[in-house]
C-alpha cells in the first residue's frame, strides 16, 4: 500500500522554494520546460509538476534536474555534515541501521 506523506507548512514553503529555485536555474540556462524535460527524459508535465513543488514528483525526477542544470557536484554536500544526528548519536548511541558491505559509516 502506497500511502502520501503529509506535509507541514513550513515543508510545503521549503518545496515551493526548492521548485521556485529549479525553475530560476532553468530560465537562467535559457532551457524551456520541454528543453529540459528532454534532457532529463521525462515528459513536460513532470517538468511543470516539479516547478510548482507538487508532492507527488520523485526524488529521481529531482536529482536528474538538478543533474542537467548542473548540481551534481554540490549535492553531496547536502548531508556531508550531519551535526544534529551526531550530537544524538554521541548521546544516546546508534539504535538503528547496522553497518552494510558498501555502506559509508557516518
Amino acid at each position: 500500500m502506497q500511502t502520501k506523506a503529509i506535509l507541514s507548512g513550513d515543508e510545503l514553503e521549503s518545496l515551493r522554494l526548492l521548485s521556485e529555485r529549479v525553475r530560476l536555474a532553468r530560465l537562467r540556462r535559457n532551457l524551456s520546460q520541454a528543453e529540459l524535460a528532454e534532457r532529463m527524459g521525462v515528459r513536460r508535465l513532470t517538468v511543470v509538476n516539479l516547478e510548482k513543488g507538487r508532492p507527488g514528483v520523485t526524488i529521481s525526477t529531482l536529482l536528474k534536474a538538478l543533474t542537467v542544470l548542473g548540481y551534481t557536484e554540490r549535492l553531496g554536500e547536502l548531508l556531508a555534515t550531519d551535526p544534529i544526528g551526531e550530537d544524538m548519536e554521541i548521546a544516546t548511541g546508534r539504535k538503528r541501521a547496522g553497518s552494510r558491505a558498501g555502506v559509508a559509516d557516518f
